[in-house]
C-alpha cells in the first residue's frame, strides 16, 4: 500500500495497533454496526484512495472485510495469501476467476486427497475424550485476622488495594486499615495473577476472596460500557453473595464506578458506592477536546450507567463537593482522598535542583493526556530556560503496554533529552526526595490528585492546572502555583528552579494545608459515622455485636 501510494497516509484497521512507524490506527472492536461508525468517524472529511484487505481462508474477520467494501466498493482491492491481487472491476475479471478457481481447487484437493481424511481405524482414537486441562479455580478464600464480633462491612473492590500502585490502592489501603478498629471487614476483590494475597491485606481483613479475572481483547458488544463488560463476572457474583450470607455484613462498599453492577448482589446490606472519580465527567471533559468516536460513544454508555447506578445505593461517596453536586437519585457525601502524614514527612535533604517530578499510571488516559500537554507545550521551553533540567515520570506497573494501548487515542513523545521514565515503584517517596518541583500537568480530571497531597506532605512545591487540582481545597500563590497553559507551566517551573525561598514558602504552605484538612484518621473517622448512619435494622442484622458466622474452613 506505502509503495502504491508512498504520499497519502495509512490508515490500519485491526484489532491490535500495527507495528511501525507513521501508521493511522482504527480499532476494530464489536458490531459490524460500531466499527462502521467508528471507521467513519475516522475518514470524515477524507477520502480513501485505496481500501485493501487480506482474503486468508478460515480467519474470521469477514465481517472486517466487508467494512473495507462499504466505505470504498470502487477502490476496494482484495490480496490473497499469494499476494495475487485485484479490485472489483470489468479489466479484474480474469484475476477474480482464477482466485475463484484457485480457491475452488484447494477445496477439492483437501477434502478429496488422502490427506484431507483420516486414515481408516483413527476415528476412535481422535474422537477419545480428554480430561479437562487442570487450570486455576475461579475463587480463592484466605482466612485473615481474628473476627471480634464487631459490625461487619463487605468490601467489593475491581483492583486489589495492596501494592499501593494507584490512587485508588492508597485510599482503600488507608481507610480500611483505620476501619479494622472498628469493624469486621471481609475483602471481596478481583485478581490477574492468582497470587495469595499479601500479609498487609490479611492484617486487616478477617476475610480475603480473590477472584481471578481473565482477560480478554474483545468484550461483549453491550449498552454499557467497555470497563463494566471487562469486570463481569458470574464468578465474582456467586463470590459476593456467599461472603454477604455468610458473614451478614450490616454494610456493603463497592469501590469504583463499574462495580455498581455487583449492588444486587449485596443484599440486605446497606450498599454504598465509592465513586473514585465521576466517570462520565471524565470522559465529558476529554471529549470536549476530542473527537474521538469511542470516546463519546462511552461517554453516553458511562452517563446511562452511573446515573442509574447511583438510585439502587443507599449512599454515594465521592471525593469532592464539585462531584457530589452531580449525583442525584440518592444520597451523596463527600469523604475527600487523603494523605498519610507520618508516612510522608518533610524531607531533611536538598533535592536535586534541577529535578522536575510527575506521578501518573499510564494506565489511566488522562495521565498521558497530562504528559502529550507538558512535553509538547511546556518542556521544551523548560529546557530552554534550564538546559540541564530532568524532567522523571513514574509510570506505573506496565506501563509499555499502556502507553501503546491509548496510542490511538493520544500520542507521547518521551524520547526527549532529560526525559526519563520508570515504571511502578513500591515507595515513591524517594522519588520526592529528589524533586525540586512536583507537577500535575492535567487537562482533564475527576476525583481528587493523592500525588498532588503526597508532595505537599512532603514538602515539595506543585505547579498544576486547575484540573491537576481538582476537588483540592487549595489558595493558588499560597498552596500552589496555577497556570493554565504550557507557556504559563514553563515559567512557572524555571522561575522556581531559580529561587529556593519561593520554593520554600511553598513547601512549608503545603505541608500546612494538608495537616489541617487532608489527614486519613480524620477521613477515616468520618466514615465510620457514616457507616453508623447507614446500618439497617434488619432481623438476621439487628444484633452486629452477635458473634460472627463460623463458615466452614477454606483451603486457598
Amino acid at each position: 500500500m506505502r509503495a502504491v501510494f508512498p504520499d497519502l497516509p495509512l490508515y490500519v484497521v485491526s484489532e491490535f495497533p500495527p507495528a511501525g512507524t507513521g501508521l493511522h490506527w482504527v480499532r476494530y472492536r464489536g458490531s459490524l454496526r460500531e466499527n462502521l461508525a467508528r471507521c467513519r468517524s475516522a475518514f470524515r472529511g477524507k477520502s480513501i484512495r485505496l481500501a485493501g484487505v487480506l482474503l486468508v481462508p478460515n480467519v474470521p474477520f469477514r465481517r472486517m472485510r466487508l467494512l473495507a467494501l462499504l466505505l470504498a466498493p470502487l477502490y476496494f482491492l482484495a490480496v490473497n495469501e499469494n499476494l495475487n491481487d485485484f479490485m472489483l472491476r470489468p479489466a479484474s475479471l480474469p484475476a477474480i476467476a482464477r482466485h475463484f478457481a484457485w480457491r475452488i481447487g484447494n477445496f477439492i484437493r483437501w477434502h478429496l486427497s488422502k490427506e484431507g481424511f483420516p486414515k481408516e481405524g483413527t476415528w476412535s482414537g481422535r474422537l477419545q475424550p480428554r480430561p479437562p486441562h487442570p487450570g486455576p479455580t475461579k475463587a480463592a478464600i484466605y482466612p485473615g485476622r481474628a473476627a471480634t464480633g464487631k459490625p461487619r462491612v463487605l468490601i467489593a473492590s475491581a483492583y486489589l488495594p495492596f501494592p499501593l500502585s494507584h490512587g485508588g490502592a492508597v485510599r482503600i489501603h488507608n481507610l480500611t486499615s483505620r476501619a479494622a478498629a472498628d469493624w469486621d471487614q471481609i475483602l471481596v476483590c478481583f485478581t490477574e495473577t492468582g497470587a495469595p494475597p499479601p500479609p498487609e491485606l490479611l492484617d486487616i481483613f478477617v476475610e480475603v476472596v480473590l477472584v481471578r479475572r481473565v482477560g480478554s481483547h474483545s468484550v461483549a458488544s453491550t449498552n454499557r460500557p467497555e470497563v463494566v463488560e471487562e469486570f463481569a463476572s458470574p464468578a465474582f457474583r456467586d463470590a459476593l453473595r456467599l461472603a454477604a450470607r455468610e458473614w451478614q455484613p450490616v454494610i456493603a462498599q463497592l469501590e469504583f464506578t463499574h462495580m455498581a453492577q455487583y449492588a444486587p448482589d449485596c443484599a440486605p446490606a446497606s450498599t454504598i458506592l465509592v465513586e473514585h472519580d465521576i466517570t462520565f465527567d471524565l470522559y465529558r471533559q476529554m471529549a470536549a477536546t476530542s473527537d474521538d468516536w469511542d470516546l463519546h460513544r462511552e461517554l453516553k454508555r458511562w452517563q446511562k450507567f452511573e446515573t442509574s447506578a447511583w438510585r439502587k445505593m443507599a449512599c454515594v461517596v465521592t471525593m469532592s463537593a464539585k462531584d457530589q453536586a452531580l449525583i442525584q437519585g440518592t444520597r451523596a457525601v463527600t469523604l475527600p482522598n487523603g494523605v498519610d502524614l507520618n508516612r510522608f514527612r518533610v524531607l531533611p535533604n536538598k533535592p536535586e535542583p534541577r529535578r522536575i517530578l510527575f506521578v501518573g499510571s499510564f494506565s489511566h488516559l488522562p495521565n498521558l493526556m497530562a504528559l502529550a500537554f507538558f512535553l509538547d507545550e511546556a518542556w521544551p521551553q523548560v529546557r530552554a530556560g534550564v538546559p540541564d533540567a530532568q524532567f522523571h515520570i513514574i509510570a506505573g506497573a506496565n506501563h509499555e503496554y499502556f502507553l501503546e494501548h491509548h496510542s490511538h487515542q493520544i500520542q507521547v513523545n518521551l524520547n526527549q533529552p532529560g526525559v526519563e521514565v520508570e515504571g511502578f515503584v513500591a515507595d515513591v517517596r524517594p522519588a520526592y526526595e529528589r524533586a525540586a518541583v512536583v507537577i500535575a500537568p492535567l487537562v482533564a480530571s475527576a476525583g481528587t490528585n493523592l500525588k498532588i497531597l503526597e508532595a505537599m506532605a512532603c514538602g515539595r512545591p506543585v505547579v498544576s492546572t486547575s484540573a491537576g487540582v481538582n476537588g483540592i481545597d487549595l489558595t493558588p500563590g499560597i498552596d500552589f502555583i496555577l497556570v493554565h497553559t504550557g507557556a504559563e507551566m514553563a515559567e512557572a517551573i524555571v522561575r522556581l528552579l531559580a529561587a529556593p525561598e519561593a520554593c520554600e514558602r511553598l513547601s512549608a504552605a503545603g505541608r500546612r494545608r494538608v495537616e489541617e484538612s487532608y489527614g486519613w484518621d480524620e477521613i477515616a473517622r468520618r466514615q465510620s459515622e457514616l457507616y453508623r448512619k447507614l446500618i439497617v435494622p434488619v432481623s438476621a442484622l439487628s444484633n452486629p455485636t452477635a458473634s460472627p458466622p463460623h463458615p466452614k474452613p477454606h483451603k486457598p
